[in-house]
């Protein structure tokens, strides 16, 4: 039986906010889990994975926590679910609940007061690595275009896949999901370094990192890592435009928010962890993905009645062949923009994806694979693709899923347009 909290125990007010609040609603499975967790707590139990396979997935004596990760994956969700919390409608909560990485149990914490820091000036050398940057990229667009000129097949103006992001007049930007960057200044060393740490990839997991390292003064540095596929990501897309005679903007996810996305046609090509501001957008697709630790990660959707997962892999001990995971997805914006969308966990799915949809014969038979289960080729779309190879050399690729977006699926989070 759960004991009684104590009246100054904030406990039942953060668990009642917390369930009531739009980020859990229609997460029934993640609200049990947290019930679940926060009976556990008022016991003073910690559960064990083996124990909520069985009281809340209802998992049988077969159940094997090395061969089904279910409980590791939707506990990871879980905290996710709660970062989003209390980043929106939490933000003004005296406590926090959290459930520490490693555990399955929840801490409630009071929370941080947040510190002002220093930051230290930037240097004229960081703007002498901007114009370095913008003539590296404004000469590959150069070598780019003079060599599709010269050898690439255009494609036809009336593609369906590419043509309504040129036949609008949005400006087009190809957006890059690139690395979150800090400085930190090393007492060993005596000097600053410059860092790229996986598990701090936000502003946001920035400014909690930070709060705790007042000592070593963490900076965010102005510029983001860009990803190794960079390089053959430009050259692929930049055949596309050219096809259409139209020029595409670069931008970093680092560097805009939720409003860049405005009145403007994107193409997105990055991992799932370095979306950021355009998240939401991606949230929306009849998929679900969790990101996990390194670059693995696992992506979900419906099929008939059942819940099918899909999961990344690689085994370096034996060799560097691995399983990725990505996306393609075609997405209408509001106001008549266009979004499209090639992400994954690792550099292989951007990589071939990218390739695959801008090559005008590989795209072709994309197509036909489409047509052989739909009538047409919707203007909208997401495709889930398994890519496998050797460390970002594929060899393989199987669309796993393909689903046709509306072109009014924002009305369904209106009521009141969708009743007009």
């Amino acid at each position: 039986m759960v004991q009684e909290l104590n009246k100054k125990d904030p406990i039942k007010k953060i668990q009642d906010n917390i369930l009531s609040s739009d980020t859990f609603k229609n997460r029934k499975l993640h609200s049990d889990l947290l019930i679940y967790l926060i009976k556990a707590h008022q016991k003073g139990q910690t559960p064990k994975e083996m124990t909520i396979a069985y009281d809340v997935f209802h998992k049988d004596n077969d159940f094997n926590p090395s061969e089904d990760t279910i409980v590791r994956v939707h506990m990871h969700k879980l905290r996710k679910l709660l970062e989003h919390y209390y980043e929106a409608e939490g933000k003004h909560e005296d406590h926090l609940l959290s459930i520490p990485k490693g555990h399955y149990k929840i801490l409630i914490t009071s929370k941080p007061k947040k510190e002002k820091l220093k930051i230290r000036p930037i240097y004229s050398w960081v703007l002498i690595l901007l114009v370095v940057i913008n003539i590296v990229f404004f000469t590959i667009n150069v070598i780019v275009s003079d060599n599709t000129k010269s050898s690439s097949k255009l494609f036809n103006s009336k593609d369906c896949v590419w043509k309504d992001f040129f036949t609008n007049d949005n400006p087009n930007t190809l957006i890059i999901g690139d690395f979150f960057v800090f400085h930190e200044h090393n007492d060993r060393l005596d000097r600053p370094r410059r860092i790229q740490d996986y598990e701090i990839n936000t502003k946001e997991e920035f400014e909690e990192f930070k709060s705790g390292n007042i000592d070593n003064i963490p900076e965010n540095w102005i510029l983001g890592e860009l990803p190794h596929n960079s390089i053959f990501n430009l050259m692929d897309i930049s055949s596309v435009s050219h096809s259409f005679n139209e020029e595409l903007d670069i931008a970093f996810t680092t560097n805009i928010d939720i409003d860049f996305i405005k009145n403007r046609d994107i193409i997105y090509i990055g991992e799932f962890k370095n979306l950021r501001a355009l998240e939401d957008l991606v949230a929306l697709l009849p998929i679900k993905y969790e990101t996990l630790p390194w670059w693995h990660g696992t992506i979900s959707y419906e099929s008939g009645d059942s819940i099918i997962i899909l999961n990344t892999h690689h085994d370096w001990n034996i060799s560097r062949y691995v399983v990725d995971l990505g996306i393609v997805a075609k997405i209408p914006g509001e106001n008549g923009e266009n979004y499209m969308f090639f992400t994954g966990f690792g550099y292989n799915s951007q990589i071939e994806l990218v390739n695959m949809y801008c090559n005008e014969e590989s795209l072709k038979s994309i197509k036909e694979q489409i047509l052989q289960n739909h009538d047409k080729i919707p203007d909208y779309f997401v495709a889930v693709y398994e890519v496998a190879g050797f460390d970002r050399a594929s060899s393989k690729v199987n669309m796993k899923y393909f689903k046709e977006i509306s072109k009014n699926m924002y009305k369904q989070y209106n009521p009141a347009e969708s009743n007009n």
